[in-house]
């Protein structure tokens, strides 16, 4: 029983929220969809103007601020359209309509544009990279490479496949629920024929668990492939957007979205990092209400605890179905070095 206690204490479960990565300068929500229309305007004129124009539309204004533009409510409106399209045999692709994969690539695009390089990284993020341990499970419902790349300046490695982690292999393993700006849905190809210059990878899965795969590059971490690779390329960003339609976009990645608990059976700690859990995302609410509450009794190690860290004060009441039962700790404060230094000390002391 004793080595089995001592496998759980050196894993840990993580879950990240825009907050984790906003140090690094990559936009948080309430700006990235104005500087991402900022950039489909200038290089895309013509399907920016029918964007534009549905924003018009459920806004009821003539002139459109979109740092003022509720995204999920823009995200569920190109869905109606997209189902208005597809009832009507008018789809632009298997993956979306032409509007939304357009919307996807700028999005990615702008999020590429605002992620460091390689090279400076900012510390807190190299340091949060050299404390993970292989069999650490990171779950991320962020579109950025971040993590990845400060990885891979530690010299870690990382994967993306959850039969990987299972294994006890030497990586880190990365689940992102909501997609990622160097995934794709179905192999490489533009406009319909095969190419693959990015050396995409398929996502592995179990037999039978996707009926479309994803792929995979790394080499979209570095800005300089996406000035060669524009819209409708083989970079076609797979990235879950909020609204209503996120339920259907959900599917393509059921895979790693089900039955979590297994990571939070194996794991000691667990961090939830700069995740506000905004009462009317009902998909992440809806998994933490599954696994969280629970998580006293997946073992019985007694110092076994659950992290908060954000600054919103929301949080206390978001978070109330776990805070209220004593698992938890919230730290209302931005992601900082110190709460690395915690993690480091706590997992030096277990």
């Amino acid at each position: 029983m004793e080595s089995t206690h001592q496998h759980i204490r050196n894993k840990r479960t993580f879950f990240l929220g825009a907050g984790f990565s906003a140090e690094a300068g990559i936009p948080l929500t309430n700006s990235l969809l104005s500087l991402t229309m900022q950039r489909f305007q200038n290089d895309c004129p013509g399907i920016f103007e029918r964007i534009n124009n549905y924003a018009r539309i459920f806004t009821d204004r003539d002139i459109i601020d979109y740092n003022k533009v509720n995204f999920p409510e823009l995200c569920t409106f190109l869905e109606f359209i997209e189902l208005r399209e597809y009832g009507g045999g008018e789809r632009w692709s298997d993956s979306g309509s032409r509007e939304k994969l357009a919307l996807k690539y700028y999005l990615a695009d702008t999020i590429a544009a605002h992620s460091p390089e390689m090279d400076s990284i900012p510390d807190l993020y190299l340091r949060f990279a050299e404390q993970l341990q292989p069999g650490d499970f990171v779950i991320t419902f962020n579109w950025d490479c971040l993590l990845e790349a400060a990885l891979m300046r530690v010299g870690k490695t990382y994967n993306y496949n959850n039969e990987a982690a299972i294994a006890d292999n030497e990586d880190v393993f990365i689940a992102k629920l909501h997609g990622s700006i160097n995934w794709r849905l179905g192999p490489p190809s533009i406009l319909g024929n095969p190419a693959n210059t990015l050396n995409w990878q398929k996502l592995h899965t179990p037999e039978g668990m996707r009926a479309v795969d994803l792929f995979h590059t790394a080499r979209l971490l570095k800005y300089e492939h996406w000035f060669q690779n524009r819209l409708f390329s083989e970079v076609e960003p797979f990235l879950v957007l909020p609204g209503y339609g996120k339920a259907f976009d959900v599917r393509f990645n059921a895979d790693l979205w089900y039955k979590p608990d297994w990571a939070l059976a194996l794991s000691h700690d667990v961090y939830i990092v700069g995740l506000s859990l905004a009462p009317d995302d009902f998909f992440i609410r809806s998994f933490f209400l599954d696994c969280l509450p629970s998580l006293h009794s997946y073992s019985k190690i007694p110092d076994r605890k659950l992290f908060i860290i954000n600054p919103d004060s929301k949080c206390i009441q978001n978070y109330d179905f776990v805070l209220s039962k004593g698992v938890a700790e919230f730290i209302q404060e931005p992601f900082q070095a110190k709460h690395v230094g915690l993690m480091e000390s706590r997992l030096l002391n277990s």
